[in-house]
């Protein structure tokens, strides 16, 4: 079953503290908005900031990307943090550092971020950008959790893109990465780049090439038809994924919660669309022999009696 909260905050602490089971994780990278739960505890990781002011970003996180309807949500994650971060205390207690600008997009919103030499990120739904501008004109370096569609202007530095997942680096192009749970896929629209994995796996991409790494390895390169990402034309293309990956990406896009049975094993390729529900639930549920039930925000779904 998914939903629109966050597990309790039992589970919340032991996944912070990384004492979790393949089997409790694998049910929280199903939720629509882990990637920005993943995004915010590595963030809190990686910078060297007072602890005031790791509290304010913390308050901005809830502001851009917890409406009403998490508000009790946040306050339980507030007092699992206070407990279970302790650990990263004398990292947030160094002198204050210029902390990176952080963009980010809530259930079913989209955004385009302009970067300070005039290259553009658009962001698809559920999606995190982290922008380092404290010496961008020598180190060109953003990090993403989620999905996004880059156009970068040449220039002397190059530009870097980081995902837990692994990196890719260019000069000047366009390309979409997606980061969502353990996928890590990168389509290359226009010039070239270099993805590398965190194994250190490395894959070069020219223009019209996408590859996707998986177990650690870099799969066969395919050919990107479009000219542009199927997300930013108003629709979700799915290449043979899990049920429950096409659920969580309908949740992200319709900000929706799905109770679903029936579909343990089951994989999906096609489209939906991101601007009528009851047609995008038709257009993934019948090729699947599934049906559905929309009861306000609750989309119940299983199989055709």
């Amino acid at each position: 079953m998914m939903d629109n909260g966050f597990p309790d905050q039992a589970l919340f602490t032991r996944w912070v503290k990384g004492d979790i089971s393949d089997a409790e994780r694998q049910a929280l990278e199903q939720h629509p908005d882990y990637p920005v739960y993943q995004q915010a505890l590595e963030s809190a990781r990686r910078r060297e900031t007072g602890w005031q002011a790791f509290l304010d970003q913390l308050r901005e996180w809830r502001r851009q990307l917890f409406p009403a309807r998490y508000v009790v949500l946040w306050q339980a994650m507030a007092v699992a943090a206070v407990f279970t971060l302790g650990f990263f205390i004398w990292t947030l207690l160094q002198p204050v550092s210029t902390a990176p600008s952080i963009y980010a997009t809530a259930t079913g919103e989209k955004k385009t971020v302009t970067l300070p030499d005039g290259s553009t990120v658009s962001l698809n739904a559920v999606s995190c950008l982290e922008v380092f501008t404290s010496d961008w004109a020598s180190t060109r370096r953003v990090r993403l959790t989620g999905e996004a569609f880059f156009q970068i202007k040449k220039g002397h530095a190059p530009f870097v893109v980081e995902t837990s997942a692994g990196t890719v680096s260019v000069l000047g192009t366009s390309f979409n990465i997606r980061y969502r749970g353990s996928a890590f896929e990168v389509d290359c629209y226009t010039g070239w780049l270099q993805a590398t994995g965190k194994s250190g796996a490395k894959q070069a991409l020219r223009a019209g090439q996408k590859s996707a790494m998986r177990m650690e390895r870099w799969q066969p390169l395919g050919v990107v038809t479009e000219s542009w990402p199927s997300w930013m034309q108003g629709e979700t293309y799915c290449g043979d994924v899990p049920v429950y990956e096409l659920f969580a990406e309908l949740q992200r896009q319709y900000n929706i919660s799905i109770s679903a049975s029936g579909i343990e094993g089951r994989r999906f390729s096609g489209t939906f669309s991101h601007d009528d529900l009851p047609r995008a639930l038709r257009m993934v549920c019948e090729p699947l022999g599934l049906q559905y039930a929309i009861e306000g925000k609750q989309v119940l779904i299983r199989k055709k009696d």
